[in-house]
């Protein structure tokens, strides 16, 4: 177990991210709050991914912790919820390795998270994304407005359909990273996985209406974006097919008590609002 001596842990996933990581990092450094450490696990990669992370940790000393663990191609939400177990700390965040933060990113999260916070309830605070192409040139103003945030404010239960908390900007509480773990066999993304938990535990999910981040698209990950605002339901068949949309609602079942019913409900009540 990793103690983190600070407020928040900025929990990084990395493979193969040479290309991007270092503008990923310099933005990190360059962040208005300096309440937050950062951890780094390399799922195996074969580029200069590691090189990069170590010169970075050495030229900011105690502002970086790798985490090493012999595991290898577990994938990135395995990834991120492994070294959720592994760090001890009052607040996490999940960090991208190819966007650039803006500065005030967790200043502003953290402060939210301080304003919306209640004892021993599961929180998670996300915000706005702008996304970018692979040179930071700007694509779209705001990732959230394709999310139907507003549906998600007056119906909560779109979070069962819809992605509505997109990872790379949430911050959540200890409580919260309680009410996550052990992650179902059957999540495949650990963001969903995270907000499913706290929506149906009783937490608060907040969501700032403002981007706080550049979401960098590129031809590994052109289809994020576009992706995420098809929800559950559409994704999974995207994918592949029938099979994954009853993982989907196999998941809300087995964890959560949602019967399949009620799923299609949701999808046909929120998919029009």
């Amino acid at each position: 177990m990793f103690k983190n001596g600070q407020k928040i842990a900025v929990l990084m996933a990395t493979y193969n991210g040479a290309k991007y990581i270092g503008e990923q990092l310099e933005s990190l450094s360059r962040q208005s709050c300096d309440m937050f450490h950062i951890f780094i696990r390399d799922d195996g990669s074969t580029d200069s991914t590691v090189q990069l992370v170590n010169d970075f940790a050495q030229s900011h000393p105690g502002l970086v912790t790798v985490v090493e663990d012999g595991e290898k191609h577990l994938g990135a939400a395995k990834s991120f919820m492994l070294m959720l177990s592994k760090v001890d700390s009052d607040y996490y965040m999940f960090c991208d390795q190819d966007d650039v933060w803006m500065d005030s990113k967790i200043e502003k999260t953290f402060a939210r998270m301080q304003q919306v916070e209640k004892d021993e309830t599961p929180v998670v605070v996300a915000t706005d994304l702008k996304v970018v192409d692979e040179n930071l040139k700007t694509v779209k103003e705001s990732f959230n407005a394709d999310l139907k945030i507003d549906v998600f404010r007056k119906h909560p239960q779109l979070i069962c359909v819809r992605h509505v908390v997109t990872g790379c900007t949430m911050m959540f509480n200890r409580y919260a990273k309680m009410a996550s773990l052990p992650m179902s066999d059957l999540a495949t993304m650990h963001d969903e996985w995270v907000a499913l938990c706290v929506h149906f535990k009783g937490g608060i999910i907040e969501i700032i209406g403002e981007a706080t981040i550049c979401y960098r698209q590129h031809s590994f990950n052109t289809l994020g974006a576009n992706q995420a605002t098809r929800g559950i339901f559409n994704r999974a068949l995207a994918r592949s097919g029938r099979e994954q949309f009853k993982s989907a609602a196999k998941l809300l079942k087995r964890e959560f008590g949602l019967s399949f019913p009620r799923f299609l409900l949701y999808k046909i009540l929120y998919s029009w609002l």
